[in-house]
């Protein structure tokens, strides 16, 4: 038993053996209670869960893992938070997805909004993707463990796939990487002549990159989709009687396109973000950061055309 920190080669190695999984996932499945808090496990009823008559090589794998995946503590045996990372993980698939399309392609209700013709919903590989079938264009690119679309119906799907994509985005715009947490900061890109994604057909210019050197992990956005975290404008939908929360990026044209922002200077960037609802208009300016700096609203009905 040690509380040295493992090497990398050490950590995956520890996933290498069933008996090894099978202690995590029992420690896990006794943890996953509210009630319970996080509940210890004797040796005798962990050995029994595991279902491993030989005590040796039970032993041998459980003091493989305790120290820095498994706690050993008078009470018994618990998971350490390394240790449910790696049954959350296990859980939902990450490390065992398989590339096969987990949902079969449907439209999503929404007409595209560069070409107006019907979007789509569809797994690619571990991505969850709302594209245009037409032009090309992609509005949602998010991994959503399969394990999470599981006897859901088409709205549930939609509604996962969109609760995903905005945490995961939320995050980031926050600064925050969310699957490092390091600091991630937005990087203002001139169109020139494809984006990140060689899938993605629409004409932003200039768009977003939030990008973690740490993890690498990224996403790429339109300047706007800040506004959709923003309480300023979630304010705003919300004296009109609509909750932003709760409406997926691929339904708002200013979210998803550059077609609401004007580039009022290049160096340093300044944007100016129009949304339109009803009778009113939310206007944002932003700066080289996509930082808010000031906001306005204005009556349509008072903007001369």
């Amino acid at each position: 038993m040690t509380d040295d920190p493992l090497d990398t080669d050490a950590a995956f190695s520890l996933l290498a053996d069933e008996t090894r999984v099978r202690i995590l996932e029992e420690l896990g499945a006794a943890t996953a209670s509210p009630e319970t808090g996080i509940p210890r496990l004797s040796y005798a009823d962990l050995k029994s869960r595991v279902d491993v008559r030989d005590s040796g090589r039970f032993n041998y794998h459980l003091t493989k893992l305790v120290g820095n995946y498994v706690a050993k503590e008078d009470e018994g045996y618990r998971l350490r938070w390394p240790g449910l990372v790696l049954y959350r993980t296990l859980v939902a698939g990450h490390l065992t997805d398989e590339a096969e399309p987990a949902v079969d392609r449907f439209a999503v209700g929404t007409d595209c909004h560069r070409c107006g013709d019907s979007l789509e919903a569809h797994s690619y590989e571990t991505l969850f993707r709302i594209r245009c079938r037409a032009c090309d264009a992609t509005y949602t690119d998010v991994y959503v463990p399969t394990h999470g679309l599981v006897d859901r119906d088409r709205s549930g799907i939609l509604a996962a796939v969109h609760r995903r994509s905005r945490t995961i985005l939320d995050s980031m715009v926050s600064g925050q990487c969310p699957w490092c947490a390091r600091d991630v900061t937005p990087e203002i890109h001139e169109h020139d002549g494809s984006l990140p994604s060689l899938h993605d057909a629409r004409d932003l210019d200039p768009y977003a990159v939030y990008h973690c050197t740490d993890c690498t992990g990224f996403q790429y956005v339109p300047v706007s989709r800040c506004l959709l975290y923003h309480p300023a404008t979630v304010a705003f939908y919300h004296d009109h009687g609509l909750d932003l929360t709760e409406i997926p990026a691929w339904e708002l044209p200013w979210a998803v396109t550059d077609d609401a922002t004007t580039v009022l200077a290049s160096d340093p960037w300044r944007f100016r973000v129009r949304i339109e609802l009803e009778d009113e208009a939310f206007v944002a300016e932003l700066n080289d950061e996509l930082e808010v700096v000031d906001t306005t609203r204005e009556l349509i009905d008072d903007i001369s055309v």
